[in-house]
């Protein structure tokens, strides 16, 4: 399938990132396409085996062709990157909302409005996607989380934000994931993800709320990845 790995130089993180890109296999630059940015890009191609699902949905006309963008992250700047108390997030923010998304809009041939461009990820991933969404709201219309890593102070910081009322936001936990390890200790992220639906419910976001019979583990992930993508696409 149609993968194509890019070197980009970050002025924000003073760092070069690579991106793994896929198009789908009827790409033209005749036409628009949506773009899904993908953190944890690694871990989406090989354990949620995401690329190999969309050519499969493209093939089979359940949503419409579309751009994903893969972003590898090395394990120990996952925290720094991904968490909003970490040194390098805010960087990591605007790489992705100004870097990343310039270099595709530049590069392919893309839809240039906000609600075509979606952000994903799992447990601190979608930590990250979600204050992405929050902080640039005219550059990503949807984000969609799987298992977010949230806690009481995230949360909050959530409560205390403005939010606009053209985001949406898909969120997904499961109802074994009470005591889930983590590098702040244990968390209960369905409670916490309860609590992250009822604020967002307040905001005036369209929300789409689910949950699965299972525990914080990429089995479960990959499974429900066809019910997000028609979620978010379909």
């Amino acid at each position: 399938m149609p993968l194509n790995e890019i070197t980009l130089t970050s002025n924000f993180l003073g760092t070069t990132e690579h991106l793994l890109i896929y198009t789908p296999e009827r790409y033209s630059p005749l036409y628009s396409y949506p773009v899904l940015y993908v953190q944890d890009g690694e871990d989406y191609l090989s354990l949620g085996r995401l690329a190999t699902l969309l050519e499969q949905l493209h093939r089979e006309k359940e949503i419409p062709d579309l751009i994903a963008v893969f972003l590898p992250v090395d394990k120990s700047r996952r925290y720094a990157r991904y968490h909003p108390d970490g040194d390098e997030h805010l960087a990591y923010r605007r790489f992705l909302a100004v870097e990343a998304v310039g270099y595709v809009d530049r590069h392919y041939s893309t839809h240039p409005l906000g609600q075509a461009r979606t952000l994903l990820g799992e447990s601190l991933g979608g930590v990250v996607s979600l204050f992405t969404a929050l902080a640039y709201p005219h550059t990503f219309g949807q984000v969609a989380c799987q298992s977010a890593a949230m806690d009481e102070a995230l949360n909050r910081r959530v409560a205390e934000a403005e939010l606009p009322a053209s985001l949406h936001v898909y969120l997904e936990v499961g109802t074994e994931e009470t005591a889930v390890e983590t590098s702040r200790g244990t968390l209960d992220l369905l409670a916490a993800n309860e609590r992250l639906r009822d604020i967002l419910q307040t905001k005036g976001v369209t929300l789409a709320y689910e949950t699965f019979a299972g525990d914080h583990t990429w089995g479960y992930w990959q499974a429900n990845l066809r019910r997000m993508l028609r979620a978010l696409f379909g």
